[in-house]
């Protein structure tokens, strides 16, 4: 059943809070020196402190990287109300139903159709690792084999000395 004008409106203010939260977050603005004075300053800073102040850094640039990611969803997710598509599964083309909208108003696609997005990615990052690991077992294989010729070598050479 398509959504109704209400319930279009309530969605519609939905997304727009929602990227209006998104874009009024502070960004992790300050420079990673300014906060680690004690460095810039030749003053001895405990390695600690620093691994510390690193680990938060990396944990604000992937909460901001999340939220980029959220913004750019709000926005296309705005795109398709305009277009007139908006509530319609991109992959099958099957109406989203409101409740699943509710929940996650800027989704593209139905709880089935994202499974299978989410599958597919899971069993691409599968076989990436797998043939990661198959490299690593060819190289050590020629390492192993260049040991053993290596090794041979010498031990010819000791032989006739």
């Amino acid at each position: 059943m398509p959504l109704t004008d209400k319930q279009m409106q309530s969605l519609k203010e939905e997304l727009l809070t929602l990227k209006k939260n998104l874009e009024g977050e502070e960004g992790f603005e300050e420079d990673y020196t300014e906060t680690t004075g004690e460095l810039s300053s030749g003053v001895d800073n405990h390695m600690a402190d620093q691994a510390a102040e690193y680990e938060d850094r990396m944990k604000e640039q992937t909460f901001q990287r999340a939220d980029q990611e959220k913004l750019q969803e709000v926005d296309e997710a705005l795109e398709r109300m305009e277009e007139g598509t908006y509530g319609v599964c991109v992959d099958t083309g099957e109406e989203i139903p409101y409740e699943r909208l509710e929940i996650v108003p800027y989704t593209k696609r139905t709880i089935e159709a994202q499974q299978k997005v989410d599958q597919e990615g899971s069993d691409q990052m599968a076989d990436q690792q797998f043939a990661e690991a198959m490299d690593n077992v060819a190289d050590r294989d020629t390492l192993r084999e260049e040991t053993l010729t290596t090794t041979k070598l010498d031990n010819e050479q000791d032989a006739y000395r």
